[in-house]
Parts: C-alpha cells; structure tokens; sequence
C-alpha cells in the first residue's frame, strides 16, 4: 500500500515457501540432523534470488521473482521426500503460488495505482541546482519522496521527474506556477494517467 518494493505476492511467495520448508523439515528421518539440509538449500537459493534483484535509482526490481524462485525450491524439495503426501502438499503448493502470481497482480496493481504518488516533471538550465525547487515543494507543504534524473533530447538542459506527496490541500497549478516563475526551470509539468 506504501509503494515499497516488497508487494503483497512477495509477502505472500516467502510465507508459503518457509511453510513448505518447515513441513519439508519435520518428514526428514530423525538419523543426523536433516535441518542442516533444509537449511543449506534455503540459503544457496537466497543467494541466487538476489542475484535477480535489481537496483535502478530509487526503484528496486525483481523481489517477487526471487521469492517465486525460492517457493519453487520448496515445491522442488517436497517432492523429494517421495511419499505422497508430500506429492499432494507439492500440488498444493504449486496451484498457491500459481495463483499468488497471477490471481493477486491484479489487486496488487490497484492498490499500487491508489496510493500512486503525483510524477513531476521538470526540465532545468543545465548548470542549475534543484534547490530552488525544492524550496518551492517545501513552500507549498509537497513532501519529496523521491527523483531520478531522465537524459533529455533538447541540449544544455537536465531533466528530473521528481515523485512528490501533496499535503495540506496543496494544489498542482500552484506549485506549477511558482516553478515555472523560476529563471533556471525551462519546462514543468504533471505527469498525468
């Protein structure tokens, strides 16, 4: 709902697959201490997961692929015991996860899109600082949570898209309109849809 990167199938693929381990872990055979077992597979799939996640500025891609990747394991270790009532917890959870990645997008999409913070976009000279920018949102009660800078076509000028929490009513044509008052902002704009 806060538009972090662990999203509501990431929470729901690491909660399944540590269940699997654990019932994975209780039908080993009581000889040695078959946890060390489940223990070391669920740390070298971690560390393949990570492998998959990326950072790109602010945004962080590739979470629900690796805790997909590490529920998969789960299945894949569960049918390993071999009898089958692990079998028909594998079938379990499999249609689970299945239907985590492709039933849950949807509302997951939705509440992504209702908590969506406003994109502002401004192109600046590009010797320019975006202090006085953010001297403007700061006037305005416009929290900045976050900004990437974008390569723009026109020369001598920087673009960012900055994501900005509106406060106290604030209103996008004003803040617009102080922005576009500043000598170094060439262009500035809401990002609509």
């Amino acid at each position: 709902m806060r538009g972090r990167p662990a999203g509501i199938r990431t929470h729901v693929l690491l909660c399944l697959g540590a269940t699997l381990m654990v019932i994975l872990s209780r039908g080993f055979s009581p000889q040695g201490d078959p946890g060390r077992i489940a223990a070391q597979i669920v740390s070298g799939v971690g560390f393949i997961g990570a492998g998959t996640i990326l950072r790109q500025g602010s945004v962080v891609r590739g979470l629900t692929t690796a805790a997909s990747l590490w529920a998969v394991v789960a299945i894949g270790m569960t049918v390993g015991m071999g009898t089958p009532q692990y079998y028909l917890i594998a079938l379990l959870g499999t249609l689970l996860i299945y239907g985590v990645l492709t039933l849950l997008r949807i509302p997951e999409e939705r509440i992504q899109q209702l908590h969506r913070q406003p994109l502002l976009w401004v192109t600046l000279e590009a010797r320019a600082k975006l202090d006085s920018v953010f001297a403007v949102l700061s006037h305005h009660n416009a929290e900045l949570l976050s900004f990437r800078q974008e390569f723009p076509d026109m020369p001598y000028t920087r673009v960012y898209v900055l994501e900005v929490a509106l406060r106290d009513h604030a209103s996008r044509e004003a803040i617009l309109h102080d922005l576009l008052t500043l000598h170094e902002v060439r262009a500035a704009h809401w990002e609509t849809g």
